[in-house]
């Protein structure tokens, strides 16, 4: 009822005839908010500013970039991110990337573990690049980059395909922290048509059920970080991070509303929570453990993932209702409207433009009927039991 009674509010209808492409006033005003976020963002010298996190750079920002860059089809400043990205995050013993820059320090690369959403987002931008300029280089850097995340940070026993969320650190001896925000459905599928393996297929069914399984509190969220335990342990929030529906977090909806997933528990979970009555305007995090909502609310990133999963699970929506990027005040809500947007377009969610979902073929077992075995209970049936075997292989 809640969702009825926003896009009754907003004007909302599904149904319409699939165009696929926005319409020119729209395009225009994605191509505007490209040039304000590179203006705002973008270094000279190809490096993309976290102006929220004290001016660091870092492989996530540069994978986002260069690919909104793609998509408005500018080469220049795609080869100056780059060249930039792999002058100084490029890691000596393969093809991955360091996770983070930070200007002014004494060593400006502390860290050389990689984060793993970066990798996958610098790949994907890569592909299309490939695909859009014709450049070999590209798409053989995205390949070696494809085939060293399914080597090093892909964990792989029995039915269960795990994206580590870095080569180090994240296997512990009696759990794996996962963050469920990493399993980019659209990256998955360019890649694997590079370096096709089928784990790129379960990758993505297996962030799905992540999402739909590993959720927590009152309205059932996922939370930024996921422990998963030995055995048939249920997951719960890790250790070392506030249990929260939070910053991170945010992107699983936004992720699986990219994918079409329009049918994933935690999507519509995560629509119930933002249009709960019991605050005015969607919280910018809640605590999973206790129920606190933040006393603020959310930014324009949130607000434009917010638009973008309802009109998800209605089929069309107003796209003059996602805030644009001249509304965000630092760089992390602008990615993410500028996120919601592509996959506003992709998914041509535009009234008069509604296409059908895209569905696995196949979904899950313990999505098929979550009624049985805990599934929608937040238990850790199906693919989750046993994550942890006696042996296990990561990557090749």
């Amino acid at each position: 009822m809640l969702l009825q009674a926003a896009l009754a509010a907003g004007g909302m209808a599904a149904g319409g005839i699939a165009t696929g492409r926005p319409g020119p006033a729209a395009a225009a005003a994605v191509t505007g908010d490209w040039l304000d976020f590179r203006r705002r963002f973008l270094h000279a010298d190809g490096r993309v500013l976290d102006t929220g996190n004290g001016g660091i750079s870092h492989s996530e920002g540069q994978g986002a970039a260069m690919l909104f860059a793609v998509r408005f089809d500018d080469r220049a400043s795609f080869d100056r991110m780059l060249e930039w990205t792999r002058g100084v995050l490029r890691r000596p013993e393969d093809h991955l990337l360091a996770w983070a820059f930070r200007p002014g320090a004494p060593i400006p690369v502390p860290d050389m573990n990689n984060a793993s959403d970066g990798d996958l987002l610098v790949a994907w931008s890569l592909a299309e690049a490939a695909d859009r300029w014709g450049h070999a280089g590209y798409r053989a850097l995205a390949t070696d980059m494809a085939r060293d995340l399914l080597r090093k940070a892909v964990l792989r026993q029995g039915g269960s395909t795990l994206l580590l969320p870095g080569v180090e650190g994240f296997l512990k001896h009696d759990h794996v922290v996962v963050n469920p925000s990493y399993y980019v459905s659209p990256a998955f599928r360019a890649l694997a048509r590079l370096a096709p393996a089928p784990e790129w297929r379960a990758l993505e069914e297996g962030g799905v059920a992540l999402a739909d399984q590993a959720r927590f509190g009152r309205w059932r969220l996922p939370a930024d970080w996921v422990a998963l335990p030995r055995g048939a342990l249920r997951p719960r929030p890790a250790q070392g991070w506030p249990a929260r529906f939070s910053y991170d977090a945010v992107r699983v909806p936004l992720n699986l509303a990219w994918g079409g997933h329009a049918q994933s528990a935690a999507l519509r979970a995560a629509v119930d929570f933002w249009l709960d009555p019991a605050h005015p305007a969607p919280p910018a995090w809640v605590d999973l453990q206790t129920g606190a909502l933040a006393p603020y609310a959310g930014d324009a990133g949130l607000r434009a993932i917010v638009q973008l999963a309802i009109a998800t699970l209605a089929g069309s929506g107003r796209e003059e209702a996602l805030p644009r990027v001249a509304e965000a005040t630092a760089y992390y809500p602008a990615v993410l409207v500028m996120q919601a947007r592509l996959a506003w377009a992709e998914r041509s969610l535009t009234e008069g433009a509604c296409s059908p979902p895209a569905r696995l073929s196949q979904a899950p077992a313990t999505l098929a009927n979550p009624g049985q075995g805990g599934a929608e209970r937040g238990g850790a049936s199906g693919w989750l039991r046993g994550i942890w075997p006696a042996t296990w292989s990561a990557g090749g």
